[in-house]
């Protein structure tokens, strides 16, 4: 069977239990034993009665060095819950469920969409596009990612490894885990996507919109690379949620080095994308006033850059190793709550319109005002000598409100070259 045709198999049935019940296992208690006489036997030379003790922190280290070397990961896994529990070893117990971190920004996050639906129903703030359209597949993969998340910790994720019973829990959980990570790459793109869709709605410089369509284009490249680098990252497929048993052969690619470089690309775009549309505003010959507040609100994409950084960080400091369970939890959160930020993002021009609707005098401005501002910019090039030079001037005209007449348009805020003079 190909790759790819077993990635749309497992993607179907990815929901369902693991094929082996841990009811019917057999442990082999010899080899855990075997490591704790030798070691033990190891240790004899010593005076010191508490260092031959099992519990103590030396013998633990070289004793679970002999399990992983000799006995299978599930022997291991057993040996190591037995021990935790005669010992007394604080475990980790992972995060709720219903975790105030993620809701919050859960909750803002819907609200800004809900206030961007109301103003496309009420015509304010422009009429339906493609970015609205993409917001609301992006904010139900948000959505999607936040309970993906929530139904990984129901089955013990954020719990030491070993300690998850049954084992069936694990591969649930790391089951979850494939969808999940799909689903954030392709999440996280389309919420850009939409951000440079409505920039496009606002700014019509060629230079800007040229600017714009390769960032989405760029941004599209990412999603499709690394859904598929993270969904074919394993050979066969199912190592993806099988291979912690060690069980069968095969071969993945390093899951840490292809998270780390996705992460990377994506601060840049996301530099890049928070720039450009404060450049276009400093150019604008708007009032201090309003021109601070709508560089301030293209400027909140600075937020869910920190937070893409945030998570690189956490990431570095929790890599995969031995207690997958625990280690990837951190990056989780700061995942989902990336995915929720990025619909925040994209909603607040759209909650912005809304706020001026209803309370005209907020941020210097009037909803109902319909004055134009105009900015000029001179543009003077050097030609060959004996032509001179050639005074080019652009104007263009910024509307922050909606006229009656101007309902079949897309935008609340125009800026449209009306003239072009050459002189």
């Amino acid at each position: 069977m190909s790759p790819l045709r077993e990635f749309f198999l497992v993607f179907v049935a990815f929901t369902g239990s693991a094929t082996a019940a841990d009811s019917s296992l057999s442990f082999n208690e010899q080899c855990a034993n075997s490591c704790e006489q030798n070691i033990l036997n190891d240790s004899t030379s010593t005076s010191n009665a508490t260092v031959k003790s099992l519990c103590a922190i030396p013998i633990q280290l070289a004793w679970e060095e002999c399990l992983f070397a000799n006995c299978t990961v599930k022997e291991s896994f057993t040996a190591k819950r037995s021990q935790a529990h005669q010992c007394n070893i604080p475990t980790h117990h992972g995060r709720p469920a219903a975790d105030p971190a993620l809701i919050v920004p859960l909750a803002i996050a819907t609200l800004l969409v809900v206030a961007r639906l109301a103003s496309k129903c009420m015509h304010v703030g422009g009429g339906w596009w493609w970015d609205d359209y993409t917001i609301i597949v992006a904010y139900i993969l948000a959505v999607f990612i936040f309970a993906m998340n929530a139904s990984m910790i129901h089955h013990g994720f954020g719990k030491d490894i070993w300690t998850i019973t049954p084992f069936d829990n694990i591969t649930i959980i790391l089951k979850r885990f494939y969808i999940y990570v799909l689903a954030y790459k392709a999440q996280i793109s389309l919420a850009k996507i939409s951000v440079c869709l409505f920039l496009l709605r606002i700014f019509r410089s060629p230079a800007f919109r040229y600017t714009a369509y390769t960032i989405i284009a760029l941004n599209t490249a990412i999603a499709m690379t690394w859904v598929l680098v993270d969904a074919l990252r394993c050979n066969p497929i199912h190592l993806a949620w099988t291979g912690w048993a060690k069980e069968e052969p095969g071969k993945c690619i390093d899951f840490i080095a292809a998270t780390f470089a996705n992460s990377f690309v994506n601060i840049a775009v996301d530099t890049v994308m928070v720039i450009m549309p404060i450049y276009e505003v400093i150019k604008l010959n708007l009032d201090s006033r309003r021109k601070l507040g709508v560089g301030v609100m293209f400027a909140m994409g600075l937020i869910l850059t920190v937070v893409a950084i945030l998570r690189v960080v956490v990431f570095y400091f929790n890599r995969w190793n031995k207690n997958p369970t625990v280690e990837l939890q951190p990056i989780n959160v700061w995942s989902v709550v990336e995915c929720q930020i990025a619909v925040v993002c994209a909603c607040l021009p759209a909650a912005r319109a809304l706020l001026l609707h209803f309370f005209p005098g907020m941020m210097g401005g009037s909803g109902r005002d319909s004055d134009a501002r105009r900015a000029t910019h001179t543009i003077a090039s050097s030609v060959p000598k004996g032509r001179g030079k050639i005074s080019q001037t652009v104007s263009y005209s910024v509307d922050y409100s909606r006229r009656p007449q101007d309902r079949a348009s897309n935008s609340a805020i125009h800026l449209v070259e009306l003239d072009q003079v050459d002189e």
